[in-house]
């Protein structure tokens, strides 16, 4: 410590760091603390970090410095406290014509204590409108992103507010803003397009024209003319500018029926039976079942019982006219013991069918044992490679 310190006056407290709030005329903030505000600033507070040691009212000064050197001064009665780093509030300067922060740079404020010292100084960057406006990407989106799927040419298959879509072949987004330019004005945006259960992206960049009374923003369609741009499931959609993101929203992609097997899988049952009468008597109540729009149910089973089993598979035509071919794999105790082939045709769309298995036999003085039984069905067509469709898992005991 030098002479000059121990002669120094304590002016009994410290401020320790200094932002500013823009606020309106009743002193209420508008912002949070920072070191940067805009031309249309109506009131500019000062807000301090301080310790203060003393119990008495003290004369403080505000001395502002604009970038063409002009100086506005102003000065306040602070009462203080003892206490430590806590957060106050210094009288605010401005106008509520916003006329009084309209030179763009950076300004100096600086604290002065009643001797007229600097107690503490900071720079206030005063960035134009336009600038605000560059952050924020120009718009404010005012509705929800909106989906539509378009051809080629740009004509509507489905229209905008759909939600799901099937093999779609472009999807347009659109969403309502209002416009902070004051101009008509060319913008280019990002958007990514990502499948939220693989997390694969599409990205492109879209410029597009902003009308200052604002409107509907609408971005060109992205996909492809065959309709296989999009696999089935979600996608979230984004737009954003210059990394900041200022919309998302969601739509569905679901399977085509071609991309479904031209079915849609309703049952599958084992049956064990001994006689070709019990054999068709079941059959027949399966199609009654059919009949009435519901699933054939899978029953129970004795072991050591039947001589015979057989796998039915009830499906419903997504569109008719298009062959199957069904395979039919048998496990007895995870064990593959017989597989069968069926070749079929799917009928009108919505209609049921139900298709059978090639029975496996057991001679007249051996019947199936009891354990765990269970049937697989893979499904092939034209368009589809073989994949599993179905299974079904019964204990005879």
């Amino acid at each position: 410590m030098g002479l000059f310190d121990i002669f120094k006056k304590d002016r009994g407290y410290d401020i320790h760091s200094l932002e500013f709030c823009e606020v309106g005329k009743d002193g209420k903030r508008e912002t949070l603390p920072s070191l940067k505000h805009y031309t249309d600033s109506r009131y500019i507070m000062p807000v301090v970090k301080m310790t203060s040691r003393i119990d008495r009212t003290v004369k403080m000064k505000v001395r502002i410095t604009e970038p063409n050197s002009k100086v506005h001064v102003y000065d306040f009665d602070a009462p203080l406290t003892p206490a430590e780093n806590i957060s106050a509030q210094l009288p605010w300067w401005g106008s509520e014509k916003r006329d009084y922060f309209t030179t763009v740079g950076t300004w100096q404020f600086d604290v002065l204590d009643e001797d007229d010292q600097v107690v503490i100084s900071a720079p206030l960057e005063i960035a134009s409108l336009d600038s605000l406006w560059e952050e924020k990407g120009w718009i404010h989106v005012t509705t929800h992103l909106e989906f539509r799927n378009i051809d080629y040419s740009g004509n509507a298959i489905d229209d905008w507010g759909t939600k799901s879509f099937v093999e779609p072949q472009y999807i347009q987004m659109r969403c309502g803003y209002t416009c902070y330019s004051k101009v008509e004005r060319k913008v280019t945006y990002h958007v990514e397009i990502e499948h939220e259960q693989t997390g694969r992206t599409k990205s492109f960049d879209y410029t597009a024209t902003l009308d200052p009374r604002g409107g509907w923003l609408q971005v060109c369609g992205w996909g492809s003319q065959s309709g296989t741009s999009y696999s089935p499931g979600s996608y979230i959609y984004t737009l954003s500018y210059k990394g900041k993101q200022l919309a998302s929203g969601r739509f569905e992609v679901a399977k085509s029926p071609r991309q479904r097997g031209w079915i849609e899988p309703e049952a599958l049952v084992l049956y064990f039976y001994n006689t070709d009468d019990e054999l068709r008597k079941w059959q027949l109540q399966s199609a009654s079942t059919i009949v009435v729009g519901k699933p054939v149910e899978q029953q129970s089973f004795k072991g050591d019982s039947y001589t015979s089993l057989i796998a039915g598979f009830q499906w419903k035509s997504l569109e008719g006219n298009h062959p199957l071919k069904l395979t039919f794999k048998f496990y007895y105790n995870g064990n593959l013991l017989y597989t069968w082939v069926s070749n079929g045709e799917t009928i009108g769309r919505s209609l049921q069918k139900i298709m059978y298995s090639g029975v496996i036999y057991r001679t007249s003085s051996s019947t199936f044992p009891a354990g765990c039984y269970q049937v697989k069905v893979y499904l092939e067509t034209q368009e589809l490679a073989e994949h599993f469709v179905m299974e079904r898992t019964i204990d005879v005991y």
